[in-house]
């Protein structure tokens, strides 16, 4: 598989007006992905039992409805043959983008994961007796 043709300064950088390429196309069904996983984050976090899971699946959510949204304005700006906003240098940007948020909530999590959750399950032990 030869990648060095998408790493080009014309493919980086210079909109082609005539068509829309299957490399376009691919980053407009990620971004519908994207969107559809965040829309399935925000139900498991209104879904969610306790404020620890909650968070994190806002966390996902957030991730990916901002970058499949992004990727989705990308993909009307180079459908609109917007100069600079339409190239596949901003696309590529935007994933790259996303793949550090995803990382740093991903280390986030591992890091602190079982550190609020036993905080939560110790707060919910001593409220249950606790009088009201």
């Amino acid at each position: 598989m030869n990648l060095k043709p998408y790493f080009t300064q014309d493919y980086l950088f210079q909109i082609n007006s005539a068509f829309i390429s299957p490399t376009e196309k691919l980053f407009f069904f990620g971004a519908g992905v994207l969107v559809l996983l965040g829309a399935v984050f925000k139900i498991a976090s209104v879904l969610a039992l306790n404020p620890v899971d909650k968070a994190i699946r806002n966390k996902f959510y957030r991730l990916f409805l901002t970058i499949g949204v992004s990727e989705l304005f990308w993909y009307l700006c180079r459908y609109e043959n917007v100069r600079f906003f339409g190239s596949h240098f901003v696309a590529w940007a935007i994933v790259l983008i996303g793949a550090a948020w995803f990382l740093g909530v991903l280390v986030s999590i591992i890091r602190n994961y079982k550190q609020d959750k036993t905080i939560w399950d110790k707060e919910q032990v001593k409220l249950k007796y606790l009088p009201k």
